[in-house]
């Protein structure tokens, strides 16, 4: 059976219906991304905490399994990551500002990209050492590597997240998207990204811990109105 407008009737009404699961999915998506982020920054944190000076082979055979696990999990979390982003883009619908949509979606690859980088190289260090165990290496080569990784971190992966958030919070403004609290926190956030990521080691956690925030907001809301509502809230 057809309806008037010859589409199948059972098949109309599930496509109708399946962007409704859209912002459930983006939520999903974001929690999943900062678990598994934090579970690499938790595996890594003895090289994330280490002073430069200390890099040396002592250091980095000690840590070296739980560095490889957490390695593993980053491009995990990257895909869930871009998830995330795209569903978020998609719940703007028709309120979307293509300005800042654009920055939105480039910081987003950019952030995911530097992130893959910055881990690259931290791997990289690593397996030079694996493969020159028994060689007398200058602990400068070491100390090289872990600087790099810190530039890319500070200069770029949390300027990225900082551009990332700062489009975000200006689309959900103009689209009332999202509550003024989260709004404002996001600003303040990016702005401090922006201008500040260098500035202490802790910014790392922020973005995870933010990207977690929304999306348990984004589950709760979505439960209160219901299926038919979630995409109304959106």
């Amino acid at each position: 059976m057809t309806n008037p407008d010859n589409e199948p009737s059972g098949g109309g009404g599930l496509l109708a219906q399946a962007p409704v699961r859209s912002p459930r999915s983006a939520a999903g998506a974001g929690i999943v991304f900062s678990l598994l982020i934090a579970g690499s920054m938790f595996l890594m944190a003895n090289i994330a905490d280490a002073s430069l000076e200390d890099f040396n082979g002592e250091l980095l055979e000690s840590n070296a399994e739980a560095v490889a696990w957490g390695i593993r999990l980053v491009p995990f979390a990257g895909i869930a990551f871009l998830w995330f982003t795209g569903v978020i883009r998609d719940r703007l619908g028709d309120r979307e500002d293509r300005f800042f949509a654009t920055i939105f979606l480039g910081s987003g690859i950019l952030f995911v990209a530097m992130l893959f980088v910055e881990t690259a190289v931290i791997g990289a260090l690593f397996g030079s050492y694996a493969l020159t165990t028994d060689l007398l290496v200058d602990s400068h080569i070491y100390i090289f590597g872990a600087s790099l990784a810190r530039q890319i971190l500070s200069n770029f992966t949390l300027r990225m997240a900082g551009v990332y958030m700062l489009s975000i919070a200006s689309l959900w403004s103009r689209g009332r998207v999202m509550p003024r609290w989260a709004n404002l926190l996001t600003f303040v956030l990016a702005i401090g990204f922006i201008f500040f990521s260098g500035s202490t080691r802790e910014a790392r956690f922020l973005f995870p811990a933010w990207v977690f925030v929304v999306s348990v907001y984004i589950l709760i809301t979505n439960r209160r109105l219901g299926p038919r509502g979630s995409r109304d809230a959106a």
